[in-house]
């Protein structure tokens, strides 16, 4: 199994249904589903630290 998909099961994704063939890259896709409220709590606090507060119409670079 490829390292990412792994990982992606240990956060507790799903995968949906059977892997397609995407012939302009070659490789198979699949579709995963990672629901943020389904993470365990050790990645829910590394992947969800809050980031600094910006105002929604400032121009940011």
């Amino acid at each position: 199994m490829p390292p990412l998909l792994k990982a992606y099961l240990r956060l507790g994704a799903r995968i949906g249904g059977e892997p397609c063939w995407d012939p302009d890259f070659r490789v198979a896709d699949v579709f995963i589903l990672l629901k943020r409220e389904d993470l365990p709590a050790r990645y829910q606090r590394h992947f969800m630290r809050t980031a600094p507060h910006r105002h929604p119409n400032a121009i940011h670079p």
